[in-house]
């Protein structure tokens, strides 16, 4: 067990130069149209040249820079200003200073369409798909579970069942706070700020 920390840890770490492969380059930047058919989201609206789309320009204090784009037809999650309910609806349209998404008023049986505009929106739910890095955020912390559990149920270097030792803790607990990270670079709940902006863009 105690063989295969090391290999985890070096996975993890070589890794994270994943990560700064999807900083922004303005050398390597494509079209919006190619950039909207590379993510290849069916429900959404075909964009044409003037389309309007949310975009977020996120520099958070864990990873760098990363622009989020969304489209009519995306999924997006957001808290407005005084208020605790936590959005999760579909974009309907988007014009200049905000965006409307779809509600279903089961009262009458019809889809009611609420505007939001930018500057009342607080807080927004944003992830992104790291190569590794995505698919270790659940694994590390399970790893570093069963790390301490294996140390606790089997026999250590006292010969004992049912105890566990500093090293076991903190190799476990190295794990899942790495696991932390991991959730944290993938998905991450972003404050709408001088560091993160949002605003919004038109095709060409």
């Amino acid at each position: 067990m105690r063989q295969l920390v090391p290999i985890v840890i070096l996975l993890f770490l070589g890794n994270l130069a994943a990560s700064a492969q999807d900083h922004y380059d303005p050398k390597k930047a494509v079209s919006s149209e190619e950039l909207f058919l590379k993510q290849g989201n069916a429900s959404r609206v075909i964009a044409t040249p003037g389309q309007k789309y949310l975009v977020l320009d996120a520099s958070p204090v864990i990873g760098g820079f990363h622009r989020y784009r969304f489209f009519p037809g995306d999924n997006i999650k957001f808290r407005m200003h005084d208020e605790t309910i936590r959005f999760n609806e579909t974009i309907a349209s988007v014009t200049d200073s905000s965006f409307s998404i779809g509600i279903i008023n089961e009262a009458v049986g019809r889809m009611d369409y609420q505007e939001i505009l930018l500057k009342d929106i607080r807080l927004m739910k944003v992830s992104r798909r790291i190569p590794f890095i995505s698919q270790l955020a659940p694994i590390l912390p399970l790893a570093g579970l069963i790390f301490i559990g294996a140390d606790f149920f089997n026999k250590g270097v006292d010969n004992k069942r049912f105890t566990t030792d500093t090293s076991s803790l903190i190799v476990g607990g190295s794990l899942m706070a790495a696991g932390f990270v991991c959730y944290k670079l993938t998905f991450a709940s972003l404050k709408i700020n001088h560091r993160n902006k949002l605003k919004v863009l038109e095709t060409y």
